[in-house]
């Protein structure tokens, strides 16, 4: 797996490259995805995202994504966040989360979820917010991290 880090300094991108390696072994992703994160002072200011993930090729299983992370939070926010996403970059490279940009829906593992639908009420929503705080503790107690990391910004 080739994964990119942009816009944060050295200590984050460490941690970064060592979450997503994390995840993407807990999540079964395989080697042959691309994953860029770029880190952005202004993603919550102007969209309201903590967090966001876009594949960069075709919308069937796609293998190359970039995920896009808030940097204003704490490093645990960002952490958890990334986690959060690396949820996303399995189902859509897994087939479980097909964007149906015509139809205005999205088809999750075989079934079609109109794009109404609440978003604590989306099924791939569920699965990411019920993983993410799992993968970002076993990953910083693997790590042997201390809480007072956690607290800083970057």
């Amino acid at each position: 797996m080739i994964v990119t880090v942009s816009g944060t300094n050295r200590k984050i991108t460490d941690l970064t490259e060592s979450l997503v390696q994390y995840c993407a072994d807990k999540l079964k992703i395989k080697d042959s995805v691309v994953i860029d994160i770029e880190f952005s002072k202004s993603l919550y200011k102007e969209d309201g995202l903590l967090g966001e993930v876009d594949f960069d090729d075709s919308n069937h299983n796609p293998k190359e994504f970039t995920i896009t992370v808030d940097s204003t939070g704490s490093r645990r926010r960002m952490m958890e966040t990334i986690a959060h996403e690396m949820v996303h970059v399995k189902q859509y490279s897994k087939g479980e989360l097909v964007d149906l940009s015509r139809s205005n829906s999205t088809r999750w593992q075989n079934n079609i979820i109109d794009k109404s639908t609440n978003y604590w009420d989306l099924p791939w929503e569920i699965e990411a917010h019920g993983k993410e705080l799992g993968l970002f503790i076993r990953w910083a107690e693997d790590k042997e991290l201390s809480n007072q990391v956690w607290t800083q910004t970057q």
